[in-house]
């Protein structure tokens, strides 16, 4: 039943004064691997943790609309008459299951990591945990370093990882949802979590407003926004660095007359959070 399926997600990776970046975000067209923390009813006693298929965790993958569909677990409960899983008393489940569904990618090790996507419904009973989580751990797994994010409502999200020391070995990302094992003749109304890709750089895209021009360029950008951009990021379409700046203005112009023609796309971030703007040098 527990099998591997490996999880390569679309990277797009930059480099600006040494220090190499990657994004990473959803793609349901490549290959999972899941993984299962069972605990106690306590939530702290750990009874076992091991290699489990995706399907079994009950993630749905669906690679013609791009989309990971995240449920509470209910592949465990069987016909119901074993006591690890069942409180035979009482008729509930009897562990804490936490199903992981996520990438391994340690070509990343060493580089800073932005996780980003996109929720596109929450329907789950609030019983359960979603997390969004960027995982970084030794060569043998026993030192674990997180970024998370709890997924409560629709929209976007971004992780990033930063704390890069030398004992970083192994990196992960994904979900995870945590519960109670259940019942499935209740998985209707125990709902779900669906996600998809998000946008490169985006941390809450409807948080700013601002805009760019002209657009096509030649010599310069104009940015106009509502509040302080604190930083401009501009990367070409192999994901390469091209420059940043620090404005910490309202209204101001970038030089782009060195720029090759060619479309660029500009990471404008505030204090609330980051929007991305494509556009065109001739």
């Amino acid at each position: 039943m527990k099998k591997n399926y490996s999880l390569i997600v679309f990277i797009f990776c930059f480099t600006f004064m040494g220090t190499a970046q990657n994004f990473v975000t959803v793609d349901a067209s490549a290959n999972l691997f899941g993984y299962a923390n069972v605990f106690e009813l306590d939530g702290e006693t750990f009874a076992f943790g091991e290699a489990w298929g995706v399907p079994d965790l009950k993630t749905v993958v669906d690679q013609d609309q791009n989309t990971l569909t995240l449920q509470p677990n209910f592949n465990t409960w069987g016909d119901g008459t074993d006591p690890f899983w069942v409180d035979q008393d009482t008729g509930l489940g009897n562990k804490i299951f936490e199903g992981n569904t996520y990438v391994e990618d340690n070509t990343l090790v060493g580089s800073e990591l932005t996780f980003v996507g996109n929720v596109t419904s929450v329907t789950i009973d609030p019983a359960y945990t979603v997390v969004a989580f960027i995982k970084v751990f030794n060569s043998d797994y026993s030192f674990l370093k997180t970024e998370s994010t709890v997924i409560t409502t629709t929209g976007s999200f971004s992780l990033l990882y930063d704390n890069i020391e030398d004992s970083d070995a192994v990196v992960q990302y994904g979900f995870y949802v945590s519960g109670v094992n259940a019942n499935p003749d209740n998985e209707e109304a125990l709902g779900s979590v669906q996600v998809t890709a998000g946008e490169l750089g985006v941390n809450d895209i409807n948080t700013i407003n601002v805009s760019l021009y002209p657009n096509p360029t030649v010599n310069n950008i104009n940015i106009q926004s509502e509040e302080q951009i604190t930083n401009v990021l501009i990367y070409n379409t192999l994901g390469q660095t091209i420059r940043k700046v620090s404005p910490d203005a309202t209204n101001f112009s970038v030089d782009t007359s060195n720029l090759d023609a060619g479309t660029y796309f500009a990471v404008l971030s505030t204090e609330k959070g980051s929007k991305t703007i494509k556009f065109i040098k001739k």
